[in-house]
């Protein structure tokens, strides 16, 4: 007798097992198509060809067979519950003592690029070494130029903190050997190594920031410290001045050691951001030493015949020529050699097919010449053709650098508020641009009224693409690649700068004198090029042949204006190519999991 009800049916034990089979079979094929699905979204993002969100590549959890979700073997504490944060702010107390840290970094790093501009005719006294003097600050230039890619990708795999302190320790002791120097061989070997540190404090400043900002808040302090990067340029030549004529020009590289020390201070107790796991002989392992090897190497031999080219040698002669052509040579080596060779190189090539990242790069480099182009040549005006002293000369740039201040911040702020930050570019240079023409108007009788208004506009455009360029750049590409994108940034524009101090110097020495011998042809042994290197001179002409000196000076830094006009109008163009990301924040994250990689 059957206890069952009558309308039931017993499935055999087979047909169980079947149904259960073929559930089983259902079950595993789900799991397996979502996680094909989410490779390949995470490797559509790693191509970046299409440039889109790739930094903040989102995918739907998948399960496992019970239902429940699956975690991520790469970062085991996170879940969907609770996301490990992108970014990593410290308490306001921290933080606030990091920034400060960070500042006095870009402070030092760009004061020492410019503090020694007006020490050298005493320290050219004291080493008797006129001929040498030109490398105090093409040995600096040079190393904090090449190093800086590099910087990039070693806090990758040593971590951030540890690169900071590096980078710092390098510079103190550069700084250190450059006060205590008792010969211009040492005083020139301190320059290089302080640059090599200076390169790694300021490309780790913004890759610090980076991780611990969103990239919404984070343009807001980029622009304070574009702003103090700025800064540094009027008041170093300043300090320079000073010390030089109250105490000794050893206090322009000793300043910066009690300076130095208290960032790094600040650093070490209070910086805590995510280290690489790892041993030392992996990471060392990991470092691409053929890539690193090859980027050196085409820095110097591009530099030294732009440092030397009107110079120290003609820009026709075979040394300039040969070092050039090499120098292009190695660097087109090390583009094949990042493509093929290492499993982490220093720049990614792929990246290169990201829109954003081709049009800032582009926009960064000519941006770069044209700032140097105007940073140069104002202070020659102020000093020679309205005859002012080299301190109230380099005050006369204080309404440049305040209005950088204001539009670095005031587009900081904007982007922290609306999100949107991509026509920023294209607007400030193009504002650089109108107000770089007006410095055409600058004559030998112009009114204060009108230069402090022109320079205050240059100021407002180059400003406000400052944040703009780093934004762009970080929010096309994942997070692994930021620290990449945010280092070789800084190395776009500085090497912009010295391609735009070669070409407008250049420019300026041939229009000047060309002018001078056609207003003194009859000048014996064209003595009247003195001028070009001593302006006190031009005080021993009668005042008729002063006038004409001057309208020489005018028409020489008119060229040079003309050169950064073109130079902006190319940054535009390029800039008119950036286009919008969306800036995730950790709040974007919550409820969804993180699929970005480690830093490194």
């Amino acid at each position: 007798m059957s206890s069952s009800h009558p309308d039931v049916k017993t499935p055999l034990p087979a047909q169980t097992t079947i149904e259960h089979s073929q559930k089983q079979q259902q079950k595993q094929f789900d799991v397996s198509s979502s996680n094909t699905s989410l490779s390949e979204k995470t490797q559509q993002g790693e191509s970046g060809i299409d440039g889109g969100q790739d930094q903040f590549q989102e995918a739907e959890e998948t399960v496992d067979v019970k239902g429940e979700p699956i975690r991520d073997l790469d970062h085991p504490e996170a879940d969907s519950s609770t996301p490990a944060p992108m970014f990593h702010k410290p308490p306001p107390r921290q933080f606030l003592l990091i920034m400060i840290a960070l500042a006095l970094c870009v402070f030092l790093a760009s004061l020492d690029q410019i503090i020694v501009s007006t020490s050298t005719p005493a320290i050219t006294r004291e080493y008797n070494s006129l001929n040498d003097i030109a490398w105090l600050g093409t040995a600096y230039m040079m190393t904090s130029t090449a190093f800086q890619p590099l910087y990039g990708k070693i806090s990758d795999i040593f971590g951030r903190k540890t690169t900071v302190l590096f980078a710092n320790t390098v510079f103190l002791v550069g700084s250190a050997i450059s006060g205590w120097a008792n010969s211009m061989i040492m005083l020139i070997v301190g320059r290089a190594v302080a640059g090599i540190g200076a390169g790694g404090l300021m490309a780790m400043v913004f890759i610090i920031m980076s991780d611990m900002l969103d990239m919404r808040e984070r343009g807001k302090y980029i622009g304070m410290v574009s702003g103090i990067f700025s800064l540094s340029s009027v008041i170093g030549p300043l300090l320079g001045g000073a010390f030089t004529d109250h105490v000794t020009w050893r206090w322009s590289f000793w300043i910066n050691l009690p300076i130095g020390a208290i960032s790094t201070a600040f650093i070490a107790f209070n910086l805590d951001l995510p280290t690489p796991k790892g041993s030392f002989s992996e990471k060392i392992r990991r470092v691409d030493f053929y890539g690193s090897f090859l980027l050196l190497s085409s820095v110097m031999l591009l530099l030294l015949p732009l440092s030397w080219g009107g110079n120290k040698y003609a820009w026709n002669s075979g040394i300039v020529i040969g070092l050039l052509i090499a120098g292009f040579a190695v660097a087109i080596l090390f583009v094949l050699v990042e493509w093929k060779i290492p499993n982490e190189p220093i720049l990614p090539i792929h990246l290169f097919k990201i829109r954003n990242i081709k049009a800032t790069y582009g926009s960064v480099f000519f941006g770069g010449m044209a700032f140097f182009g105007i940073i140069y040549y104002l202070p020659i005006y102020f000093q020679v053709i309205l005859g002012e002293s080299a301190t109230i000369g380099g005050l006369e740039t204080v309404p440049f650098v305040v209005g950088i201040v204001i539009s670095s911040v005031g587009s900081g702020i904007w982007v922290l508020k609306k999100g949107t930050y991509a026509f920023f570019p294209a607007i400030g240079n193009f504002v650089f641009m109108g107000a770089t023409s007006l410095c055409l108007l600058f004559k030998e009788d112009t009114s204060r009224v009108v230069t402090v208004f022109v320079l205050m506009l240059c100021g407002l455009g180059i400003g406000s693409t400052y944040q703009a360029y780093t934004v762009s750049v970080q929010a096309a590409v994942k997070p692994k690649y930021m620290a990449t994108v945010t280092a070789s940034i800084q190395f776009v524009r500085s090497l912009g700068q010295v391609f735009g101090i070669a070409i407008v110097g250049s420019v300026f020495n041939n229009k000047l004198e060309e002018s001078l011998l056609s207003a003194f042809p009859l000048s014996p042994g064209r003595a009247i090029l003195k001028v070009m290197q001593d302006y006190s001179i031009i005080k021993t002409y009668a005042v008729a042949e002063q006038a004409v000196i001057y309208a020489s000076f005018v028409k020489g830094i008119n060229y040079a204006f003309y050169c950064s006009i073109a130079f902006c109008g190319f940054s535009f163009l390029m800039a008119c190519g950036i286009e919008h990301k969306e800036l995730k924040t950790n709040a974007d994250m919550h409820g969804k999991r993180e699929i970005a990689v480690d830093m490194a």
